[in-house]
């Protein structure tokens, strides 16, 4: 038995549900494209490494002792798990991830009252989430220096990784031009600013200052900004007139 998860936010624990069994698929779906090869045998397989929801279908269990408790309360369990986006959901026996999850198929309440026992089938994001961010902060930068840091995860970070991924960069103190280098990628900053802090975000491919979009500054590969791989990765600051207070990563971890 798996035991008890979390949803939403609410502890299954809350209406006597445990988990008694998951199936849980060692992959999600791959996005396959593929052409039909004319008077030929086979296909011809594009390369793609995208992933389409993974679905998790999960077996409940009443645990409590009084099925007439169970169905006044049958609405507020409707209500945890009807949820308008993805929320967080935390299986028991990896307490140190969550999945982006949403039911989105009918669920039989009956079939618990009657029998203790249900089926939830939950929509996934491709990815495990990692519940710890992991931040890592560089001090007092005034020349080229390498910025090393680790990704515990199995899945890459970059702009094409699902919602509720976060990869940031923030730069804080004084400099003339910036210039930003990560796994073959390179972002450069032309505007020299002093006691500001620039914020590069990865994912969702901005940058500000004070809340402020400052895209028009940017150089590089302003097409796909800074990706995070798996295992060791080396941040390296350069420019010029720099006085650098603090450089922090922050980002959350993936797993496949």
């Amino acid at each position: 038995m798996i035991g008890a998860f979390k949803f939403n936010e609410t502890e299954s624990s809350e209406f006597d549900l445990v988990c008694k069994s998951i199936k849980r698929p060692l992959l999600p779906q791959a996005k396959v494209k593929r052409v039909e090869l004319a008077g030929a045998s086979g296909a011809y397989d594009f390369p793609n490494t995208e992933y389409g929801l993974r679905e998790l279908e999960m077996r409940i269990t009443y645990k409590g002792t009084s099925f007439a408790e169970l169905r006044s309360r049958a609405r507020s369990i409707a209500a945890w798990l009807s949820t308008d986006d993805f929320a967080e959901l935390i299986i028991n026996d990896e307490p140190d991830k969550y999945y982006l999850a949403r039911v989105t198929d009918e669920l039989d309440l009956s079939t618990l009252q009657e029998a203790g026992e249900c089926t939830i089938k939950f929509d996934c994001q491709p990815f495990a989430y990692s519940v710890d961010e992991v931040i890592e902060i560089f001090e007092t930068i005034i020349s080229q220096t390498n910025c090393e840091f680790e990704h515990p995860g199995t899945r890459a970070i970059n702009y094409r990784a699902p919602s509720g991924s976060k990869s940031l960069i923030s730069i804080s103190g004084s400099w003339t031009t910036l210039s930003l280098a990560l796994n073959g990628k390179t972002l450069t900053y032309s505007q020299a600013r002093s006691g500001k802090t620039l914020i590069i975000d990865n994912i969702d491919m901005e940058v500000t200052i004070d809340g402020t979009n400052v895209f028009s500054y940017l150089g590089g590969d302003i097409d796909s900004f800074l990706p995070i791989i798996s295992g060791d990765n080396t941040l390296v600051v350069n420019g010029t007139g720099l006085n650098l207070t603090t450089v922090m990563i922050d980002f959350i971890p993936l797993w496949i």
